[in-house]
């Protein structure tokens, strides 16, 4: 097979979940072989967090899976409605597998980082169809809602409220009525839940926190702030390389590239600043992550550039081995 044959077939989606499959047959027996660490702790503001939600070890494992597919089927949605990449490849399906497969121990749980990266990439889907659309309200006040809601049971979601703010001035719609909708959403879910009794003012607390380095021992650390550091490197350098790309983009583009390049750069800064509660995070650095790199790969394809891809799904595989063996 020739070195443009292979470049071709990494974007093809039968390559991507050829991959995926392979990363869920590495996570099952990862799963099955008790190496798994299970995250402890509630850190609900008000409701439990999302860890303490499935208790039976082998429906947390599947409802962890269901949801980095999820995720996936998001992604690809992305891509087909708003054309996110600009060309058709589904190299983000490979990567973002590959890159959840090198945290093991999260992949293979459901916890808020899982929520957390079928939520807000569900928000960005609602938000990216309100451009140059300012009676879209509807879809304003559900990005805040859900927001509001799943923040009752782990902060970090909050932390992603600016993002769509701003993302209403890049999709030209950051006016009165939009900004009167995103309170309502804001408000609403509290409102409902101390209304209807569902929570009491008094269920309203900080929430129990047990860092990540503290359950996990320090072998797994290192590797663990391993691919978390390659992630955000190749992710923040493809932002790079892709700048002379982007600013020739028609306007729509242009305000659908700085969205996201303005979530990928809110997680990697709650990330360092919230640095106990990392691991939260990991799923949505993969998710913006994969989408970059991925847009690097479809925008810039050179004969042999199948081996700078091969490399990066090698290193994280790489990462998953020795986390399996040390």
């Amino acid at each position: 097979m020739t070195a443009s044959l292979l470049t071709r077939a990494v974007h093809t989606r039968a390559f991507g979940i050829g991959v995926a499959a392979l990363v869920l047959l590495a996570a099952v027996l990862y799963f099955s072989g008790g190496h798994s660490v299970s995250l402890t702790g509630d850190k609900g503001l008000a409701l439990p967090s999302a860890n303490e939600w499935i208790p039976a070890p082998a429906a947390d494992f599947a409802a962890g899976i269901c949801g980095s597919i999820a995720t996936l089927v998001i992604m690809l949605l992305l891509n087909k409605v708003y054309n996110v990449l600009r060309t058709m490849t589904s190299l983000f399906i490979a990567l973002f597998s590959v890159m959840q497969l090198a945290t093991p121990d999260l992949l293979t749980q459901f916890y808020t980082g899982t929520a957390v990266a079928v939520v807000v990439p569900l928000c960005m889907f609602f938000l990216l169809s309100c451009y140059r659309s300012p009676e879209s309200t509807r879809h304003i006040f559900i990005i805040f809602l859900l927001l509001s809601f799943f923040t009752a049971t782990q902060y970090c979601y909050a932390g992603f409220v600016p993002v769509f703010l701003v993302g209403l001035g890049q999709m030209r719609i950051f006016n009165a009525r939009s900004i009167v909708a995103a309170l309502l959403g804001l408000l609403t879910p509290w409102w409902i839940m101390l209304g209807f009794g569902i929570i009491t003012p008094s269920d309203i607390r900080a929430p129990y926190f047990t860092s990540i380095f503290s359950v996990i021992d320090y072998e797994d650390t290192f590797m663990l702030l391993v691919s978390i550091g390659v992630t955000a490197f190749l992710m923040l350098l493809c932002y790079v390389l892709n700048v002379l790309r982007t600013i020739a983009y028609n306007a729509r583009a242009r305000a659908v590239n700085g969205s996201f390049l303005v979530l990928a750069l809110m997680t990697v800064a709650l990330m360092c600043i919230d640095y106990r509660n990392i691991v939260s995070y990991v799923p949505m650095l993969n998710f913006c992550a994969a989408l970059e790199v991925s847009h690097f790969f479809s925008t810039h394809r050179a004969e042999k550039s199948f081996i700078a891809i091969f490399v990066i799904l090698a290193v994280y595989t790489a990462i998953f081995v020795c986390q399996t063996t040390i």
